[in-house]
């Protein structure tokens, strides 16, 4: 089995990949970088992954990337996700966050892929919730 994280330099995507490796170890994992990632969390992991260098901004590197691949499993856990700069660079947060996502999607249809993927969220997209609020509805 194959296994792509995105989001895998982060403090989420390096403990997912150490989970993958030691409850797995027949598992293949790929994580893919851009060539700016901080490798800090990840560099006790490098002698057992593959790490290949792309963006989400980028479809073309997204399809050369799944084509060699190939995925059974894409975790996607790549995003901009620190509140304060979504607010001081609404643009690139969507970018990123949103168009990076349809890249992924739409790069895994064009090469008739078909991997099981679990997108990662967080309590920040609900915002201030009450506890008169909860549950929170998603309506």
């Amino acid at each position: 089995m194959r296994v792509l994280l995105t989001g895998i330099t982060g403090f989420a995507g390096s403990h997912l990949a150490e989970y993958i490796l030691n409850h797995h170890p027949e598992v293949e994992v790929f994580g893919l970088i851009r060539w700016r990632s901080r490798r800090e969390n990840i560099v006790h992991l490098e002698n057992k992954i593959t790490l290949v260098e792309g963006d989400l901004k980028d479809i073309v590197s997204l399809k050369k990337i799944l084509a060699v691949v190939k995925p059974d499993w894409i975790f996607h856990l790549a995003a901009q996700s620190f509140v304060p700069t979504s607010w001081k660079c609404p643009a690139e947060t969507f970018s990123i966050n949103a168009i990076g996502q349809i890249n992924l999607f739409e790069a895994i249809l064009d090469l008739g892929l078909s991997p099981k993927i679990q997108i990662a969220g967080s309590s920040e997209e609900y915002g201030l919730v009450f506890e008169d609020e909860i549950p929170i509805k998603e309506t």
